[in-house]
C-alpha cells in the first residue's frame, strides 16, 4: 500500500518520512533551469499543491540531493550550485486591517532573516526590510544572487475582497512586491504563486517583469494528477478502494474521474485530479466531497448575491479570465481562480480566444450549490434538505403540480436584496441552481434551429422543457415553446417530453402561474 499524506506540504518531510511523491521535478525543471527565464507566477485553485511546490523548489535550490533519488530532475540538475532561499508565506498575513498586516509581515522578514543568518536586519518598512534582506542574502552567494520564493502571495488581499479597505491593501502589497522587479538583477529565481492574478494597473504593475504561467502547456498538469499518474503511483489504494465499495479497479478510477477530475489548465492540457480530495479519499476509503469542508468565501457569496449568474453556460475571454481589478472583482474570473469553474471548451473569434467554463467535477458542483441554495433560497440547511427531497421525487415521478410546489418552498424566503433588480434570466438562475441542488441535469440556454430554450432539465425517463417569463403571461411562454417547435430537438430520444412554462411576479416574488403539457 501506498503511504498517502493529504496534510504535509513540506517536500522534505514527505520524503524523509516515505510518503508517495507524485514526481512533477521534469515541469519544475523547466522554470528553474533558467534556460526561459528566472522570474515566473502560476496561479492555481486553493488545495492543489502550490505550497508543496515551493517547498520542492526551496530543497532543490539549497542543494537537498539526497531528497530528490530517483526523480526526474536528479540526474539533470547541477548539486554543485546552491543559493540562499527566502521563503515568505503569505497566508499566514490575514490581519484586520493594513496596520496589523505591515506587523506580521514586518515580523516574518525578521524571523526569516535569523532563520538565514542575517543579524541586524535595518528598515521599518517592510519593502525596506525586503530589499534590505535581498542585499545581504546575495550578498552570502558566490554570484552574487539568491532565490525568492512567495507562496499564497494574494491571500492578505482576499478576505477584503469588497470591503471598503480593499485599496488599501491592494496599495500596501504593491509597494512591497514592487522590490521583486527593482532587485531583479540580485535574483537567481523567482516564483510567486496564489489564488488570482490582478490586473495590469494593479498589484501586476509592477510585477510585470514575471512570466505568467499561469496557463502555459509546460505547467498544464504541474499542479493535479493526470489518470496516467493516479494509476502508475497509487494502484493499491485503487484496489483497496475498489474493495471497499465493492467495485471493480476499474470502476472505482471512474468514480475517481466522475468525483475528483476535470480540472483544465490550458486549452491543450490534459485534465487533472484533485490531489488534495483524491488522498481524503483513499485515506477513508468513501467517495465523498470533501472539498466543502472549506467553504466558499465570503466575498464570492457576497458578489453571487447581488447579481444570480447563469451557470448553465459561461463565456469568458482570455483577458478576462486571467485578471481582475481588486476594488472591482468579475464574478466569472473569481469562480474560475478560485477553483469552482474549470475550462470545458475553448474557440477562436476574431483573434481572440473565448473559453466555456463549466463546473469541474460533481465534488465541486455539489459543494458550489450547497452553499449557493441557502443564499439563494433564504432557506435553512433543514429546510431546503426536505424541500430538494419533495421536488427531485417528484420530478422522477412525473408529478409535475408537486415539483411547482417543491419550487416555490425554495422561492418564497428569497431575500429581498436578491430580487430588487429582476429579469428573466435571474430566476432561470434560481431553477437552474435548485435543479442543479438536488441532482437532476440541467442545461440552460440550449440551442435550437429557431432559438434558445430557457432551460432543459432531464431524468431516466422525462425530458422537461421550460420557458420562463416575467411579469407576463404563461400562455406567452407556452406559445413560444410550440412556435418554436422546441419539442423537436428531443422526438428521437425515446423519453416523455413534458412542456411547462412559468410566469414569475416581479412584484409577489415568486411563480404566480404555471403551464404544463405531455408531449
Amino acid at each position: 500500500m501506498e503511504k498517502i499524506a493529504t496534510d504535509i506540504y513540506t517536500f522534505e518531510k514527505l520524503r524523509k518520512n516515505g510518503f508517495t511523491y507524485v514526481d512533477k521535478t521534469d515541469a519544475l525543471y523547466a522554470m528553474a533551469s533558467g534556460d526561459v527565464g528566472n522570474q515566473f507566477f502560476i496561479a492555481r485553485p486553493r488545495r492543489f499543491g502550490k505550497s508543496l511546490a515551493v517547498s520542492t523548489l526551496k530543497s532543490l535550490f539549497q542543494g537537498e540531493r539526497e531528497l530528490f533519488a530517483g526523480l526526474k530532475i536528479e540526474p539533470i540538475w547541477d548539486w554543485s550550485k546552491k543559493w540562499p532561499v527566502l521563503h515568505l508565506d503569505m497566508g499566514s498575513m490575514q490581519a484586520r486591517n493594513v496596520d496589523e498586516f505591515n506587523e506580521l509581515l514586518i515580523s516574518q522578514l525578521h524571523r526569516r532573516a535569523a532563520e538565514l543568518g542575517i543579524e541586524n536586519l535595518s528598515g521599518y518598512l517592510p519593502s525596506t526590510l525586503l530589499t534590505n534582506l535581498i542585499d545581504a542574502l546575495a550578498a552570502k552567494s558566490a554570484d552574487g544572487q539568491m532565490v525568492l520564493l512567495i507562496d499564497e502571495y494574494d491571500k492578505p488581499l482576499l478576505g477584503h475582497l469588497m470591503k471598503s479597505d480593499v485599496t488599501e491593501f491592494r496599495d500596501a502589497l504593491k509597494a512591497f512586491y514592487s522590490v521583486v522587479k527593482t532587485l531583479e538583477s540580485k535574483q537567481r529565481f523567482t516564483f510567486l504563486t496564489g489564488v488570482s492574478k490582478f490586473s495590469k494597473v494593479s498589484i501586476f504593475s509592477d510585477l510585470n517583469n514575471l512570466k505568467d504561467w499561469t496557463m502555459h502547456l509546460k505547467t498544464a498538469t504541474l499542479f493535479g494528477y493526470t489518470h496516467d499518474e493516479v494509476l502508475k503511483y497509487f494502484p493499491g489504494s485503487i484496489h483497496e478502494l475498489a474493495e471497499a465499495n465493492g467495485l471493480t479497479d476499474e470502476r472505482a478510477f471512474g468514480e475517481i474521474v466522475e468525483w475528483y477530475d476535470g480540472y483544465k489548465f490550458h486549452p491543450a492540457g490534459e485534465r487533472v485530479i484533485n490531489p488534495v480530495s483524491l488522498g481524503c479519499c483513499f485515506d477513508r476509503n468513501e467517495f465523498n466531497n470533501y472539498w466543502s469542508t472549506t467553504a466558499m468565501p465570503t466575498f464570492l457569496l457576497d458578489i453571487l448575491r447581488k447579481k444570480p449568474l447563469d451557470f448553465s453556460r459561461i463565456d469568458i475571454s482570455d483577458a478576462e479570465l486571467g485578471n481582475y481589478e481588486p476594488s472591482n472583482p468579475r464574478d466569472i474570473t473569481l469562480l474560475y481562480q478560485t477553483g469552482y469553474l474549470t475550462i470545458s471548451g475553448f474557440r477562436n473569434i476574431g483573434g481572440s480566444r473565448l473559453f466555456t467554463l463549466d463546473f469541474p467535477n460533481r465534488e465541486v458542483r455539489e459543494s458550489f450549490l450547497h452553499d449557493l441554495a441557502p443564499v439563494y433560497s433564504g432557506l435553512r440547511e433543514d429546510q431546503a434538505g426536505s424541500a430538494q427531497i419533495a421536488a427531485i421525487t417528484a420530478l422522477y415521478d412525473h408529478d409535475v403540480p408537486k415539483f411547482m410546489k417543491a419550487l416555490r418552498t425554495f422561492f418564497s424566503n428569497i431575500p429581498y436584496s436578491l430580487t430588487d433588480r429582476q429579469n428573466e434570466q435571474m430566476w432561470q438562475t434560481i431553477v437552474y441552481v435548485v435543479l442543479r441542488l438536488i441532482g437532476v441535469s440541467a442545461q440552460g440556454e440550449v440551442e435550437t434551429n429557431d432559438g434558445r430554450i430557457d432551460l432543459v432539465a432531464k431524468t431516466p425517463d422525462d425530458i422537461y422543457i421550460v420557458e420562463f417569463k416575467l411579469d407576463k403571461p404563461a400562455s406567452e411562454a407556452m406559445e413560444q415553446i410550440k412556435g418554436k417547435e422546441y419539442a423537436g430537438k428531443y422526438a428521437l430520444s425515446g423519453k416523455r417530453i413534458t412542456l411547462i412554462a412559468i410566469s414569475f411576479s416581479s412584484e409577489k416574488r415568486t411563480i404566480v402561474e404555471e403551464l404544463v403539457e405531455i408531449v
